[in-house]
């Protein structure tokens, strides 16, 4: 009777290779790790230039991040290219933000009555100007109670469901994390 043979092990847990998991590779010893084992997500291992696992990091010192070629754009290793444009939710977009006045939310808010917000308004004067209406009464909708929290959507959603966020740093968008992971509002 012919053995199998087994299947490589990998990283600090000894497990065989997860297509479903992501894995980053040690520049040094050339073994490859489970990001979740080692503290490395996915989205965060764009960052590294070189990578050092928790055994070479004892010998080689820590894992060599990218170096910070400009403040503009989201992905900070293109060179200082000052034509390109500053990219939404960089450090120099904020701090340009700041520093600029914006008009009064009076001059340009619409304030109307839920039973007036209907389609055929919505046809003829598009979303041109921001629109407050003070009351829920007559647009159809019900929102939860003030006192709904983060842990009712984890309960109601199940602690493994991925949320994306919105309005992060990574300019409008981030990888979403899975309610479990402790994430906070």
């Amino acid at each position: 009777m012919r053995k199998m043979a087994a299947a490589p092990l990998y990283c600090v847990c000894r497990q065989p290779y997860d297509v479903s998991r992501f894995m980053i590779e040690c520049d040094i010893c050339k073994d490859w790790f489970h990001g979740s084992c080692v503290q490395v997500e996915e989205h965060q291992a764009v960052d590294i230039d070189v990578y050092h696992c928790p055994n070479c990091h004892v010998l080689h010192g820590p894992s060599l991040m990218k170096k910070r070629k400009n403040w503009h754009r989201h992905d900070y290793t293109e060179p200082d290219d000052r034509t390109r444009p500053v990219q939404a939710g960089t450090s120099v977009f904020v701090r340009e933000l700041q520093a600029r006045s914006f008009p009064s939310a009076d001059e340009i808010l619409v304030r109307m009555q839920g039973h007036q917000v209907t389609p055929k308004y919505l046809e003829k004067h598009s979303f041109l100007s921001p629109i407050m209406v003070p009351q829920l009464d007559g647009l159809g909708l019900k929102l939860p109670p003030p006192s709904f929290s983060i842990e009712d959507v984890e309960h109601y959603v199940g602690q493994t469901c991925s949320v994306a966020i919105s309005g992060s740093s990574t300019g409008g968008f981030q990888p979403p994390p899975a309610m479990s992971s402790g994430y906070r509002v």
